[in-house]
């Protein structure tokens, strides 16, 4: 592992009838989570993966599955493991 953390969200454009499916499809992935109305032929799927390498192959998985149209990357922060382990002090802002 190179120490890295990628978040990443891609915006996933589908075929209608196979809404149910390709959203399954993306539920299964590990590290995710699948954001949707329920009704539109668009849905957003955030996960985590350790390199950019490791989301190109991501990328092309679900841009393969049948019924999908197109993906779009919404999203991408890549930050070392370590400064994700780093405590976020509060702020105490007067107002």
């Amino acid at each position: 592992m190179n120490g890295e953390t990628h978040i990443v969200s891609l915006i996933v454009h589908v075929i209608p009838e196979y809404r149910v499916d390709v959203l399954n499809n993306a539920k299964q992935l590990p590290q995710s989570e699948c954001h949707t109305d329920n009704t539109s032929h668009k849905f957003v799927i955030v996960f985590e993966v350790e390199s950019e390498a490791a989301l190109a192959i991501w990328f092309d998985q679900i841009n393969s599955w049948q019924g999908v149209l197109s993906t779009q990357l919404c999203y991408h922060h890549c930050e070392s493991n370590e400064s994700l382990k780093e405590e976020i002090q509060n702020a105490n802002y007067a107002s």
